[in-house]
C-alpha cells in the first residue's frame, strides 16, 4: 500500500474513533469544557535581545571587580554569567551576579508572577566542573519576591552533602527540601531544565521540577501545599550566588551557561495542549531526531511493558472531553497502549497502528472524563515493543 493510501485508510479509521469520541462527550453533560494549557509568554534570544531581555541585571553591584566586566553578557546564543575568586557582593561574605524577571518585548513590561497563577520557565543550563557544589550554599537559580531584606522563596542550589556533590531544590524558608540529584554527572554537558510553580500563599502552593541529561530523566520531583509566595509578587533569578564560608576548597574562579529560555503561563481555554517532554516518563526519553513533531522534541518509550507517558491536566470543571494523541509508528505492527485517566484504565490494549515511517505522525482520539482540578492522563506501553512515539495530546 502507498504511503498516501496507507494515511487516507488510517485517518478514516481513527475518524470513527473520534466521532463516538464526541458522542461520548455530549452524554457526559452540557458543562462547557475549559482546560488549561501552557502559553509560551518569553522567549528571549540572547544574540538580539541580549541582557534587555531581564528585568534587572545585578553585574558587580559592590563594584568589586570593575576590571572583569562585564560578568554577565550574551555570548553568540548563550547567556554566560561568569565569577572570578576575588568578586564580591555588597555583603563581602559572598559573591553574586544574577539576573531577574523577565521582560517582553525585550526592554519593556516585565511579566508579573501573581497569587494564583502558575508559571514554567525551561531552558538548557551548562554547569562546568570549574562551578562545584559547597558547603554552605551555591545558588542557580530562585524564585524571590522584589526588593531587599528577603529570604528566596525556592532555590535550585549546588550543595556538597557528605563530600558528594548534589544539586538540589529547596524552600528555604520552609525548611523543605524537595529533590536532588548527583551534580557529578551533570558536569560539563548541557541540562534541560524545567521548574513549574503556582504562585501560592499558606499551602495553596505547588512545584514540579525536572531535569534531563542526554533526553533521559534525571529528577522528575513534585511538591504541593506549599508556599510559594510572600507579598506583592514573585520572580525568577538566575546566575551564580554562593557563599565564601565552604570548608570543602570547592571555590575558584568559574561561569555559568544557558540557552533556550522560555516562560509559560498555564491559562484556560476550550481546548488544551500539552506537549509529550512535558510528561512525567517512565522508561523512556525525549528524542528529536525525526522530523514533523511539534514543541522541542517527542517521547520515545522503551521497548518493553509499562513503560510511559504521564500528564498533569488541569481542568476548571468536571466535563466529557475528547482525547487526541499525536503519535508515530515506524513499524509494521501496531503497538497498542493502555490509557488511563486519573488511574482508572478508559482503553485497555487501544491500538496505535503503522504510521508509515517515524516521520509521519497520526492522531488516536478517544472520550474521557476530568473532574475539576488536576487530573492525570497516562499512556502505558502494552506489549514488549513499547508504545509509539509521542508527540502531544489535546483535550477539546
Amino acid at each position: 500500500m502507498s504511503r498516501l493510501s496507507r494515511r487516507a485508510v488510517l485517518g478514516a479509521a481513527l475518524g470513527g474513533v473520534a466521532a463516538a469520541g464526541l458522542s461520548g462527550r455530549a452524554q457526559a453533560g452540557t458543562t462547557a469544557l475549559a482546560v488549561s494549557s501552557w502559553r509560551q509568554r518569553w522567549a528571549p534570544s540572547a544574540a538580539v535581545d541580549g541582557l534587555a531581555a531581564f528585568e534587572t541585571v545585578e553585574d558587580d553591584r559592590a563594584d568589586s571587580h570593575v576590571p572583569g566586566r562585564p560578568h554577565i553578557f550574551a555570548d553568540g546564543g548563550t547567556y554566560r554569567w561568569n565569577m572570578h575568586m576575588v568578586d564580591r557582593d555588597t555583603k563581602t561574605d559572598r559573591q553574586r551576579q544574577e539576573v531577574t524577571g523577565m521582560r517582553t518585548p525585550a526592554g519593556g513590561a516585565y511579566l508579573e508572577w501573581l497569587p494564583g497563577q502558575t508559571w514554567r520557565t525551561t531552558y538548557s543550563m551548562y554547569i562546568p566542573s570549574s562551578l562545584k557544589a559547597t558547603t554552605t550554599w551555591t545558588d542557580v537559580m530562585q524564585l524571590k519576591q522584589p526588593g531587599t531584606g528577603t529570604l528566596p522563596i525556592v532555590v535550585q542550589g549546588l550543595r556538597r552533602v557528605d563530600g558528594v556533590q548534589t544539586i538540589e531544590l529547596t524552600l528555604p524558608i520552609a525548611g523543605i527540601h524537595v529533590g536532588h540529584a548527583d551534580l557529578d554527572p551533570l558536569h560539563d554537558r548541557w541540562v534541560d531544565v524545567d521548574f513549574q510553580v503556582k504562585v501560592g500563599d499558606g499551602t495553596s502552593g505547588r512545584l514540579r521540577w525536572v531535569l534531563r541529561s542526554g533526553g533521559s530523566t534525571v529528577i522528575d520531583v513534585t511538591r504541593t501545599g506549599v508556599d510559594t509566595f510572600l507579598a506583592d509578587r514573585v520572580r525568577p533569578k538566575w546566575g551564580i550566588y554562593r557563599s565564601l564560608n565552604d570548608t570543602s576548597g570547592s571555590l575558584q574562579d568559574c561561569y555559568l551557561r544557558t540557552t533556550d529560555m522560555r516562560g509559560y503561563q498555564l491559562v484556560s481555554g476550550t481546548s488544551g495542549v500539552y506537549q509529550a517532554e512535558e510528561a512525567r516518563i517512565s522508561q523512556g526519553v525525549v528524542d528529536s531526531d525525526h522530523l514533523g513533531y511539534s514543541g522541542t522534541g517527542f517521547v520515545n518509550l522503551d521497548n518493553l511493558v509499562g513503560s510511559y507517558a504521564e500528564w498533569t491536566v488541569e481542568a476548571g470543571a468536571a466535563a466529557g472531553a475528547v482525547l487526541d494523541l499525536r503519535y508515530a509508528n515506524g513499524t509494521t505492527a501496531n503497538r497498542p497502549m493502555d490509557i488511563t485517566v486519573n488511574g482508572a484504565l478508559v482503553a485497555d490494549g487501544r491500538a496505535f497502528n503503522p504510521t508509515g515511517n517515524w516521520d509521519t505522525w497520526a492522531t488516536a482520539s478517544l472520550p474521557v472524563t476530568l473532574k475539576a482540578g488536576s487530573n492525570t492522563i497516562r499512556a502505558t506501553s502494552a506489549t514488549a515493543e513499547g508504545g509509539p512515539n509521542l508527540d502531544r495530546i489535546n483535550l477539546h
